[in-house]
């Protein structure tokens, strides 16, 4: 009887450390890359808009040059203030399953009267039909080049419908964990009435693993990913996604290393304490 309850002690323990382990993740998840605020949190930390607004005009130099016209023709077409409120919204329309669009109507009639403009004031004359449709065509390439490097391509509520199911499907998992782990405790109880000590020694012990699952963890992604070398896309979003990548470590190895000390802590204190009481109770006899 006494080798089929530490059987079941050690079974309840494992099922401790394995709820424990999938409910910290499913929180770090939830609060951080499925959490609204820390994205745009992170995008003001790594200065995301000021890089995409040079990143912008860069590209928009490039269409320029090509098609002979003069630079200025790119003044006031966007500003660090527009791509910070249109990158907000594709990340609301994300997040918050709002349907709002981006006015880059604004950017094309700006373009259209500074082509205007500068034509008038070098030749002293307006844009003939076939220079019309020249300059339609490339202000359509613009307004697609700012979209794309802003990452609006209308698929918002395709991304918000997966990302409305996997909260969905993560907050019953919650709720499945969190029964789970009480179930868990309340069987390691009811295995130690007798000796209580073996309740928190079983306890400290599935910390103890869950600790050494997120230190090992944060490991071998260390050493298998290198994260400051991470390159998606440009060098603006890639700057994001390897903060992210950075803090999500950083916290995998916080919850190892208090997971760790906790269940050591929980271990030697419930042992200590009962091998005090044991060796006064023989001290009585």
């Amino acid at each position: 009887m006494k080798v089929v309850k530490n059987i079941f002690r050690y079974i309840m323990a494992i099922i401790l450390a394995m709820s424990i382990v999938v409910l910290l993740v499913i929180n770090l998840a939830s609060s951080t890359i499925l959490n609204q605020n820390y994205i745009t949190k992170q995008l003001e930390k790594a200065d995301y808009y000021n890089k995409i607004y040079e990143l912008i005009y860069s590209n928009f130099e490039n269409y320029i040059y090509q098609s002979g016209l003069d630079k200025e023709v790119l003044e006031n077409l966007v500003t660090v203030e527009k791509i910070k409120n249109d990158t907000n919204t594709i990340i609301m329309n994300v997040y918050s399953g709002i349907t709002e669009e981006i006015d880059i109507q604004e950017l094309k009639d700006q373009m259209s009267n500074n082509i205007e403009k500068s034509v008038q004031s070098i030749y002293g004359r307006s844009l003939s039909v076939t220079e019309k449709k020249s300059v339609d065509d490339l202000i359509e390439k613009l307004a697609k080049e700012y979209t794309d490097t802003i990452f609006y391509f209308n698929i918002e509520k395709q991304i918000n419908n997966v990302y409305s199911k996997v909260v969905k499907i993560l907050d019953m998992v919650k709720a499945a964990l969190c029964i789970t782990i009480g179930v868990a405790i309340i069987m390691l109880i009811l295995l130690s009435l007798r000796r209580i000590y073996k309740i928190f020694t079983m306890s400290g012990i599935a910390l103890i693993s869950s600790g050494l699952f997120f230190v090992i963890a944060n490991y071998v992604i260390n050493s298998k990913i290198k994260i400051q070398t991470i390159t998606i896309y440009n060098d603006a979003i890639s700057t994001v996604i390897r903060n992210i990548g950075s803090n999500i470590l950083a916290s995998i190895n916080t919850y190892g290393i208090i997971l760790l000390i906790s269940g050591i802590a929980l271990v030697v204190i419930s042992n200590l304490v009962h091998n005090i009481i044991k060796q006064k109770y023989m001290e009585e006899e």
